[in-house]
């Protein structure tokens, strides 16, 4: 057990006694330790709340005081210090000494944050999954089709869509991704889509749900609006607005739009996701030059509920 004695009664209470084990564990010879005060093993990461409980401790006469703190080795290597100090009295019950014993617990406190962090960890990974499944059950609900086929096809494209928006947040470690991008994942290849603004970077939050827009938007545009033609062109303009994330959708050249049955467009899955999940608005006009849409999302969506 590595250990030492300091005396209070002289300036600093320095240390008088170290016995091998405490020079093994700190790396420091005899020489280097006696008559220094303990303190030379803390360092930069040391928590002063610990360093104060410690003087507080002494200064209330604690008679088993232990404290764990960071401390570092004469190499620099830190290591956390179980400290336990016990003051030692003479015959007339004034203190003559303390008698510090030091004990590495370092490995421990790697395991107990290593479990902090799996559980935390734990909870991350269950609340995606609970994002995900949120919007998986919103896909099917709000599914429509006159045929099982049609139906499957609906639900499978925008499963699909949710997959790409994951492996595209998997890939940036969870902490957004650039609105280009989602759009692009999105646009088939035709080269006719061209995304207008300023760089931005969509909430990690909001990544899935907004996929899921667009997607229902340029399958739309793809069947029935301007990109289901040859001539016709697809505008998306990004930006931010008073913390709100702004998309104005202007197609041009295609044929004559009309407000699209319940079946032919995904209206409802865009209403319930961009309003009722996300707490934005939607505007779609169908004009006959083509369909002028704008979509209004706040930078911090709600957590993710079903959008039905």
């Amino acid at each position: 057990m590595p250990m030492v004695v300091s005396d209070p009664t002289l300036p600093d209470a320095p240390i008088v006694l170290a016995n091998q084990a405490f020079l093994d564990l700190t790396g420091y010879g005899s020489d280097e330790v006696i008559g220094r005060n303990c303190r030379f093993l803390q360092g930069p990461d040391t928590d002063p709340a610990d360093v104060q409980a410690i003087r507080d401790g002494l200064a209330g006469g604690d008679d088993n005081l232990s404290v764990e703190l960071l401390n570092y080795r004469k190499d620099g290597s830190a290591f956390w210090n179980q400290l336990v100090i016990s003051p030692v009295y003479d015959d007339d019950g004034s203190l003559i000494y303390y008698f510090a014993s030091q004990k590495d617990v370092t490995a421990r406190r790697r395991a107990e944050e290593l479990e902090a962090s799996e559980r935390l960890l734990l909870l991350e990974v269950d609340h995606r999954a609970m994002n995900a499944l949120a919007l998986v059950q919103s896909i099917v609900r709000l599914s429509r089709a006159d045929t099982i086929d049609d139906y499957s096809s609906l639900v499978l494209g925008r499963v699909d869509a949710l997959a790409r928006a994951h492996r595209l947040l998997a890939a940036s470690g969870w902490k957004g991704e650039d609105l280009a991008r989602l759009i692009q994942a999105e646009t088939p290849a035709l080269g006719r889509v061209r995304v207008n603004g300023p760089a931005l970077s969509v909430p990690a939050a909001m990544v899935q749900p907004l996929v899921l827009i667009l997607h229902e938007m340029m399958a739309n545009a793809c069947r029935h609006g301007a990109l289901a033609t040859p001539p016709g062109a697809l505008a998306i303009d990004g930006r931010v607005e008073a913390d709100r994330l702004v998309l104005n959708w202007i197609e041009t050249g295609g044929p004559a739009t009309v407000a699209p049955t319940r079946n032919g467009f995904g209206l409802s899955m865009i209403r319930g996701i961009a309003e009722r999940q996300l707490g934005g608005s939607v505007t779609l006009d169908w004009r006959e030059a083509g369909l002028h849409a704008r979509l209004t999302l706040p930078c911090t969506p709600r957590s993710a509920k079903p959008a039905g």
